[in-house]
């Protein structure tokens, strides 16, 4: 009787576990969530913003998980959901309207599997401000090096968002891989990237 009693015990704990919603991050700062990795983002920003965002609260997380055919993306679901889903739509808008220009490896170009777009939601003075940055969802994804993965934008008290320029945007994403960061060539196509997506 009492192997049968275990079982069901056991069924329901693993039951509840699996139901159990991702943990809040509200009112956390990003050294504090361990879900993302800071590495991408703290090279797609200014390190006197990355330094402040350290210190913000997080009102909420959107992560949208894509597909790579070629350029683009496609597939876009979200697996993660914060704040009612106000802003599930506009995530997934974000990661269909990125291009992937290039995934440079060791030896070759290729396309690559997944792309995880990570949305971070801060309460500002001027509004509600959306942070987008993307990674690769692959073993070593973060410690690639990334070209145009962050955009930033800010909602308005009337309904707009506003895009805020900065070092780089989602307008086109290419990755490097840490062995070739010798490459002479390939920093100076990879630039010319980073420099057209400010253009646009």
């Amino acid at each position: 009787m009492k192997l049968p009693l275990i079982l069901l015990m056991l069924l329901a704990l693993v039951g509840s576990s699996l139901a159990a919603p991702p943990s809040s991050v509200k009112g956390r700062t990003l050294t504090e969530v361990n879900l993302i990795s800071p590495r991408v983002l703290k090279r797609s920003i200014s390190s006197k913003f990355y330094k402040t965002l350290l210190i913000s609260p997080i009102d909420g997380l959107i992560v949208v998980r894509a597909q790579v055919s070629g350029s683009k993306l496609f597939g876009e679901r979200i697996i993660r959901s914060d704040l009612g889903g106000r802003f599930d739509e506009v995530a997934l808008q974000t990661a269909r309207d990125m291009k992937m220009t290039g995934d440079y490896t060791l030896d070759t170009q290729i396309k690559v599997s997944a792309v995880r777009l990570n949305v971070l939601i801060y309460e500002i003075a001027d509004g509600t401000m959306a942070l987008y940055f993307a990674t690769l969802e692959r073993p070593g994804g973060d410690q690639a090096d990334y070209f145009g993965s962050a955009k930033l934008a800010v909602l308005k008290k009337d309904g707009s968002w506003t895009e805020i320029k900065g070092p780089a945007n989602l307008g086109n994403l290419a990755v490097r891989d840490p062995g070739q960061r010798n490459n002479m060539e390939l920093q100076l196509k990879l630039e010319h990237i980073t420099h057209s997506a400010l253009d646009d």
